[in-house]
């Protein structure tokens, strides 16, 4: 007997995990090695180095990507939610104020002009260049809140539907080419390079391109191929960081109409991704992107699950048109934006 139970000791001393010196099982207390796991009252404990001594700290939660939260609950949705913003009858007015028509810094499609659009932190140290069409003004507000939370000055150059590219683009609202874009970029490209952003940000959605003078649909993959890597090297030069915000989804039907039908059940208000996502655009731009080592933000993924595009996210109206987020989703974004810019909010 004598002999099994020494034989049951030496077993149990080489098998069972080696506990330091002072080493105790529960939170804060002493650990015997970094790195170490182990579980404390259900709940998972990592041994780690604080102030020189080695202690059982809990280990985070996971994160939680609210937007992606948020989109999945919206896709269960079928009626109109009463605490809905905007509601229904301010929805089309429901737009960053840089992009609204009374704003100088609103830069209609026939005009060439670039006036003095300042936000920010007045007296920040440090510039950010917000440049684009109009999804730079629908941007705007968010750019603005994080600027001075970080003390940057920002400046904005926007034109109404002047997409990146420095190459002839057809207007679908002057129906002909669109010559005052590029006399535009003539005049704003200057001013940014000479100002040296610390952070550029640009973004902007396709327009068609131009063939013989006559719009081309067909051809407006290929000239963003060609002419998008140019304008993002470009602009890359020209600053210390170069972001580039996606496109957004472009949805299949105007959501305010369809969510406004008494009755409507407001999932089939949706748009498919595939239908939305500008997935042929945004690959390009998100592949010119890299290849300067500029940072890219996908904004399909704020906007839109793995199948479905809603009209509405956490009781928010997503788009005040088919093309544009209205102000109080871009408000909501604001803390995403960001952290994808890693900046604090």
């Amino acid at each position: 007997m004598k002999l099994i139970a020494r034989i049951l000791l030496f077993a149990l001393f080489f098998t069972s995990p080696v506990v330091a010196q002072g080493a105790t099982n529960k939170p804060g207390g002493a650990c015997p090695k970094a790195g170490t796991v182990t579980t404390i009252s259900k709940e998972k404990y990592t041994c780690q180095l604080v102030k020189k001594k080695l202690i059982w700290v809990k280990n985070p939660a996971p994160v939680v990507d609210q937007v992606a939260a948020a989109i999945s609950v919206a896709m269960q949705i079928t009626k109109l939610p009463a605490n809905l913003s905007p509601s229904l009858t301010s929805a089309r007015t429901d737009k960053s104020e840089w992009l609204k028509e009374s704003n100088p810094c609103s830069i209609d499609f026939a005009e060439v002009r670039v006036p003095s659009c300042l936000g920010g932190d007045p007296t920040g140290s440090k510039l950010i260049v917000l440049y684009g069409d109009s999804h730079a003004s629908m941007w705007m507000p968010a750019i603005d809140v994080i600027a001075k939370k970080n003390g940057y000055r920002v400046e904005l150059y926007a034109k109404l539907a002047c997409p990146l590219i420095e190459a002839p683009v057809w207007s679908y609202q002057l129906n002909r080419p669109f010559t005052e874009c590029q006399q535009w970029q003539q005049l704003v490209l200057p001013k940014i390079k000479s100002s040296k952003p610390d952070l550029l940000i640009v973004t902007d959605q396709w327009k068609p391109a131009v063939v013989d003078g006559a719009k081309s649909d067909f051809d407006t993959e290929t000239l963003w191929e060609k002419e998008f890597p140019k304008a993002i090297a470009n602009l890359n030069s020209y600053t210390k960081k170069l972001v580039v915000i996606g496109n957004n989804p472009s949805m299949t039907t105007d959501s305010i109409n369809c969510v406004s039908k008494p009755g409507s059940t407001i999932s089939i208000c949706a748009s498919v991704r595939t239908k939305a996502d500008n997935n042929a655009i945004n690959k390009i731009e998100q592949a010119a992107t890299t290849a300067v080592k500029g940072t890219f933000i996908d904004t399909v993924a704020w906007a839109c699950d793995a199948y479905m595009c809603p009209a509405i996210i956490d009781n928010k109206l997503v788009y005040f048109d088919q093309w544009h987020f209205t102000a109080t989703y871009v408000n909501w974004l604001t803390p995403s934006l960001a952290r994808a810019l890693l900046l604090k909010y």
